[in-house]
């Protein structure tokens, strides 16, 4: 969103909330706009509705980015990928400043397009997540084993021990 005006550029929600951006926009932009005039720098993140909101200002460009999730993943996750939207707009839309001014015209409709690019970056991270998990099932898996092992070793020892004594 353009930071001063708190005018919405882009909005890609992936939760089901029955919310009016623009409403949800200039709340969001009023309270780091308090933030830096009272305590002289913005939000960088806050717990609000269940969700972990996450703020990153570009200042040469000001704009203000605002990400949300739930409250399972990470500032720095959510953070990271927020700053990986913010890159990829700013070199696809306000690279060059003349050419950010020129764009920029109160017209939000060229910035539609670049719901799908978000929307991409999303499912990525979401498979990403599903593999990280899988992974780590299988590590525990593998480790299971280990123990299962050790626990085999231990009990073969002790029985052979008991099987020579029964047989002397």
């Amino acid at each position: 969103m353009e930071s001063d005006s708190g005018i919405t550029l882009v909005y890609k929600p992936f939760m089901d909330f029955p919310v009016n951006e623009d409403l949800v926009s200039g709340l969001l932009t009023a309270l780091n706009q308090f933030t830096i005039v009272e305590f002289k720098q913005g939000i960088e993140s806050i717990e609000m509705g269940g969700l972990r909101w996450v703020y990153i200002l570009d200042k040469e460009t000001n704009l203000l980015f605002i990400g949300a999730d739930s409250k399972e993943v990470s500032t720095d996750t959510l953070r990271s990928r927020l700053d990986v939207i913010r890159h990829t707009f700013i070199q696809q839309y306000a690279k060059e400043k003349n050419r950010w001014g020129s764009k920029w015209a109160g017209n939000v409709e060229i910035y539609k397009p670049f719901e799908k690019i978000i929307e991409e970056y999303y499912t990525q991270w979401k498979q990403a997540e599903r593999i990280t998990t899988v992974a780590e099932f299988f590590d525990m898996l593998g480790i299971f084993q280990q123990i299962l092992n050790l626990v085999m070793n231990v009990i073969e020892v002790h029985l052979s021990k008991k099987k020579k004594e029964k047989n002397l």
